[in-house]
């Protein structure tokens, strides 16, 4: 019998080995070591304690993330409507990456009037110059993913509809989530970012929920 698949020792933490996997598992170290190594993973990671927001205080940790920085205005999303993640985010992503990319210097003479040049990387020295930049690409990266979506709204393309409560409960979880972990490292650009558009994404959706409701009267 060939080595077990990686595949099957996953399924291997939690079943019992059928006669002929326990048959090799006997007689293949290798294998049998693997799984140990991935049960005993599973068990350090089940004993991890389980991260959940504390009651009553995000509110002031919120203000002061707010007030030091650590935490954006979801504001611009709100304003732009990117109440979920389309069907079409991979092709914008996409078109991200075209504006970054070494197409640079395509079509530039030939750009329309009132097209926004491609975004250029720029060398930063300092931390407050790559701050400068990211914002600068994640104000071209909105820009490029309301149009993309503009031109796929106006031709009738959109993601399927989605239950708004069902949506709404599931950011809720996903802010209280984000919350915790952000207390966890308060610092952390990817976690704060991931927070601040976890929140305009859940209020958004309130909207929604509201909209829904006042719509089937």
């Amino acid at each position: 019998m060939e080595h077990v698949t990686i595949d099957t020792l996953a399924r291997l933490v939690d079943e019992a080995p059928r006669p002929e996997e326990a048959k090799h598992l006997a007689a293949c170290e290798a294998c049998s070591a693997e799984l140990a190594a991935l049960k005993a993973q599973t068990e350090s990671l089940a004993a991890l304690p389980e991260i959940l927001p504390p009651l009553g205080d995000w509110d002031v940790l919120e203000a002061q993330l707010r007030s030091e920085g650590l935490v954006r205005d979801p504001g611009l999303f709100q304003t732009l409507g990117l109440a979920r993640t389309p069907a079409w985010m991979p092709a914008a992503a996409a078109v991200v990456l075209f504006l970054g990319g070494t197409a640079f210097g395509v079509g530039v003479a030939s750009r329309p009037s009132g097209v926004e040049a491609p975004f250029s990387p720029v060398a930063a020295f300092s931390v407050e110059d790559a701050a400068s930049v990211v914002r600068a690409a994640e104000q071209q990266y909105v820009s490029a993913v309301s149009r993309y979506r503009e031109l796929m709204d106006q031709q009738g393309g959109d993601a399927p509809q989605v239950d708004p409560v069902s949506r709404y409960a599931a950011l809720e979880h996903l802010v209280s989530v984000s919350q915790a972990a952000v207390r966890q490292a308060p610092g952390d650009p990817f976690l704060n970012g991931f927070l601040a558009s976890a929140l305009a994404e859940r209020d958004v959706a309130a909207r929604q929920v509201s909209v829904s409701r006042d719509n089937w009267f």
